[in-house]
């Protein structure tokens, strides 16, 4: 008879723990996500920040007397989403705080970093706080998603029944797991309007393919896509934190960040997709001028717009979040020369017109066209600039929608 050391028998009895273990649960995970809103520009918008945790089952598996206990020593019931209805329906244990916060001080502030517990009971063997860290971190920044078909990137409206390939920007604070166990993921997830799931990238430890960090694409079957309809796609970028097992069975924490945007297919005979209009991160109206000395001294200091750029020749000045006027020196350097007469207008929209009517109307070095006065739309005045431009600042009375 084999005699089997005292190493090779803890060998085993692990093994089998971790077989009998992965027989209901395949791993759980703790997480704070940032979700964010893309539009059809490309631009991405916050939309709020928030906490959850995920205790995911095999096919056969069960689990129950779920808990989690936060830092604080609050401990919070898992809900079994098996029982959920619609979209929310899946095969796992989830907490998922009510609230949705605006900032990620204040998800901080409500589940601070530091030790969390989980604990519940499965046929094949049970889990007793364990222990998972937050530890401090960012959260990785939101990837810019692309939608193509065929060989038309950013799509704006999709043709039906053909397939749609996803592309993101490069996951930079993706890594490989130090532990060995599993790398930073990506998923990819596309829904219908009533949040049911139509298409999915994977999970791991659920013996399918699944996205990591190196991956930068995937392709979603036309099968899925049908006509006149509205999808939602999310693409998740995921760092794994604390990584460890417990009796076989894998458990992070996890920062995530999701990129969302709407889709809409078109008609049944469309054979490909609308491109959409390439992303504008900004608008700057250029005037020309003979010396800009004047100008500069009229949008600076009359005016008392802010100066973004100086290179002596243009400057920069701004009128809004993300609008500027440039004055620039005829020469070389400058696309156009200055004109005799300038059919322009710098529409300025305000919301206290009369504000401005007030602090320039005294003014000997302000050239007024037209003083406040207006229609059952707009209100405005109009000025003009020391190269004859006209300046307009109107207020909405009626907006348009």
């Amino acid at each position: 008879m084999k005699i089997r050391t005292l190493a090779s028998i803890f060998a085993l009895v692990y093994c089998t723990a971790s077989v009998a273990q992965k027989a209901d649960v395949t791993f759980f995970v703790i997480g704070k996500h940032e979700n964010l809103a893309q539009d059809v520009s490309g631009n991405k918008n916050p939309v709020d920040y928030s906490f959850f945790s995920e205790i995911f089952l095999t096919a056969g598996g069960d689990a129950s007397a779920a808990v989690l206990q936060l830092p604080t020593g609050e401990r919070v019931d898992y809900s079994d989403m098996r029982n959920a209805s619609g979209g929310d329906r899946d095969n796992l244990l989830l907490v998922s705080g009510e609230e949705r916060f605006d900032s990620f001080a204040a998800l901080q502030n409500r589940y601070p970093d530091g030790m969390y517990r989980v604990s519940f009971d499965s046929p094949s063997g049970n889990v007793a706080n364990g222990e998972l860290v937050f530890r401090e971190r960012p959260l990785p920044q939101p990837p810019r998603v692309t939608v193509s078909q065929g060989d038309v990137a950013h799509c704006r409206m999709l043709a039906p029944h053909r397939d749609l390939q996803i592309s993101w920007d490069p996951f930079a604070e993706g890594r490989p797991d130090a532990n060995g166990i599993l790398d930073d993921l990506i998923f990819v997830i596309l829904t219908d309007v009533e949040g049911n799931r139509v298409a999915h990238s994977g999970r791991p430890f659920e013996g399918k393919s699944y996205l990591t960090y190196a991956d930068n694409e995937f392709t979603i079957t036309g099968s899925v896509l049908e006509a006149n309809q509205t999808y939602h796609l999310s693409v998740e970028h995921a760092m794994l934190d604390d990584s460890t097992r417990f009796d076989g069975i894998p458990a992070f924490t996890t920062r995530a960040v999701t990129t969302g945007l709407d889709l809409v297919t078109g008609h049944e005979d469309m054979e490909t997709c609308t491109p959409m209009t390439p992303p504008i991160d900004s608008q700057v109206t250029m005037f020309y001028y003979k010396d800009i000395g004047p100008a500069t001294h009229f949008y600076g200091d009359i005016l008392g717009l802010e100066e973004t750029l100086d290179w002596s020749w243009i400057r920069f000045f701004r009128t809004g979040p993300s609008s500027f006027v440039g004055l620039v020196t005829e020469g070389d350097r400058a696309w156009h020369k200055v004109q005799p007469s300038n059919a322009v207008m710098l529409s300025l929209v305000t919301d206290d017109v009369d504000a401005w009517q007030a602090r320039l109307g005294g003014r000997d070095d302000v050239k007024f066209l037209k003083s406040v006065g207006g229609s059952d739309a707009v209100r405005s005045l109009l000025i003009e600039d020391p190269g004859g431009y006209t300046v307009e600042f109107f207020q909405w009375l009626t907006p348009p929608e």
